[in-house]
């Protein structure tokens, strides 16, 4: 590190020092890991047995309808016994299906089992008014878990998963994928995968949960067929930061300055389902001078047909100029009508309230094929002062590898010109950030995290990671989330990056990865 100084012939003469930083001279430290199962989550709906007044009034219970609308259950009879809710012989004649809230096409659903004798169906269930339609996740407390979807009240399709069930008390947990899911069951805090609908198994011809109309049609409910005594302690949804958390980037301003706002930054992830498009995007916080990472909120992006999308790895950053939250990211969740990735692969979207919070959803539009040249993700947008241009960062598809290049234009939102083809080494997670009044381009690939210069994408050289991600392996894929602080922090520099370990007992290829690993550089 060395320091310049900088005359300005001003009235009294000012000096301005400036600390001139090589991004090759950070020694980085690893500070901290953490992965998030299902937990730091925000809470949706709840029962709890133990304080509920009048069930009947806060949970009803419904009954199938021939019309589309709720109709109730008179016969059920709820029992709380020991702040539990008990579902037995004596709470009905009918099968029950009872409320719990409204449904989130991206949320978790959760059904804590306190005990259970005998056996019995107990589980989970979204379904339209009247019953008609339903997606029910069923606990045979035997040796199967079932996925039925129900139209028109008549059994569609009925996939079974084996499952062995803990003699004592249990989680079973329904990760809702907006028109598909994954099951997994949690005992003593452990979490592990029972299965999941694929993409092409999906039940969104029944009920498609993107669809706002959809959700405000339906509940999310308790369901027990009443023939053995089930004691429940506690359901409830939830937004989560899923089984893995990855795509990390720092919420930034027009400039790539960071978004700091009451002594903490700010982070979208990826909250991490199984296959490539049963992911959200996800919004973190933490305090740089210590690790408590917050989950703060989920976007979802509304193309204008109807459908709240999943798109994910984005770019989020406040236009202090325009006034507006922008971002860009990856078109995961299909767009405008259309299921699949966009040949750009790329989304914009733009929101006048703060998305970082609780659940938003930004405007969003598909960048056209003739903006860009070819198949991106891993977008990184920054107005470059410098230039009087927007300079766009991604890792491009190019003759079957990933790599590098930049773009630019004179609107944030294009059209683009090429200005740094695409480069030879494999780039992923590619990032812009300014070290010591100097921008760099970082990004990670088939080795260690990578520095290289800005706008020429030249290699520089390897970022120190005392332990990266992998250690002793190379870090492999990952991204490079490095951002500067202000002076009176123990560190000048934070890294905010993950690895890529698959959740256990998922087969196949998956993105179901990875933890956070947390760095600091003097």
């Amino acid at each position: 590190m060395k320091t310049i100084l900088f005359s300005l012939l001003l009235p009294g003469l000012t000096s301005l020092f400036v600390q001139e930083t090589n991004p090759l001279d950070l020694q980085f430290q690893r500070l901290a890991v953490r992965r998030f199962i299902f937990s730091n989550n925000l809470i949706l709906n709840e029962l709890i047995p133990s304080e509920t007044v009048a069930f009947q009034s806060m949970h009803p219970a419904f009954s199938v309808s021939e019309k589309n609308e709720a109709a109730s259950d008179e016969s059920f009879r709820p029992k709380i016994e020991s702040g539990k809710l008990v579902l037995d012989s004596a709470g009905g004649k009918n099968p029950a299906a009872i409320y719990i809230g409204g449904v989130n096409p991206y949320a978790t659903y959760d059904m804590d089992i306190a005990e259970y004798t005998g056996e019995s169906e107990t589980g989970l269930e979204f379904a339209r008014f009247g019953l008609r339609d339903r997606i029910q996740v069923v606990a045979n407390l035997k040796n199967k878990i079932s996925v039925r979807m129900v139209q028109d009240n008549r059994l569609l399709r009925d996939t079974s998963f084996a499952c062995t069930f803990p003699p004592n008390g249990f989680s079973l947990k329904v990760q809702l994928y907006g028109r598909t899911l994954g099951i997994f069951l949690t005992e003593n805090g452990e979490t592990r995968y029972i299965g999941h609908l694929p993409v092409k198994e999906h039940f969104g011809d029944v009920l498609d949960f993107r669809k706002p109309e959809i959700q405000r049609q339906s509940t999310f409910n308790l369901i027990s067929d009443l023939k053995a005594e089930v004691r429940i302690n506690k359901v409830s949804s939830y937004l989560s930061s899923g089984i893995g958390q990855a795509d990390i980037r720092p919420v930034s301003y027009e400039d790539l300055s960071p978004y700091l706002e009451d002594g903490r930054l700010w982070f979208t992830f990826s909250c991490r389902g199984l296959d490539t498009p049963q992911s959200t995007q996800g919004v973190l916080s933490v305090n740089p001078s210590v690790f408590d990472v917050r989950f703060e909120g989920m976007i979802v992006f509304d193309h204008g047909d109807g459908m709240w999308r999943n798109d994910y790895a984005a770019h989020l950053f406040y236009d202090r100029n325009a006034q507006e939250w922008r971002a860009y990211a990856c078109d995961f969740g299909g767009s405008a009508g259309k299921e699949g990735r966009a040949a750009t692969g790329l989304i914009t979207a733009v929101s006048q309230h703060d998305p970082r919070k609780g659940f938003s959803v930004m405007k969003a539009k598909r960048v056209e094929p003739e903006m860009l040249n070819g198949k991106n993700e891993d977008p990184c947008i920054f107005y470059d002062e410098n230039v009087k241009k927007w300079r766009l960062l991604t890792s491009a598809f190019v003759k079957g590898d990933i790599t590098a290049r930049v773009y630019e234009s004179d609107a944030w939102n294009g059209p683009f010109t090429l200005i740094t083809p695409p480069i030879e080494q494999n780039s992923t997670g590619t990032s812009l950030q300014k070290i010591g009044g100097k921008y760099y381009a970082l990004m990670g690939g088939k080795g260690n995290l990578r520095v290289h210069s800005y706008p020429g994408l030249q290699e520089l050289g390897e970022l120190k990671l005392n332990l990266q991600p992998h250690w002793p392996k190379p870090a492999g894929r990952i991204w490079a989330s490095v951002v500067p602080l202000p002076e009176g922090y123990p560190y000048r520099y934070v890294l905010l990056t993950m690895d890529r370990p698959n959740f256990p007992g998922v087969k196949g290829a998956n993105w179901s990865y990875g933890a956070l690993y947390f760095y600091g550089a003097e």
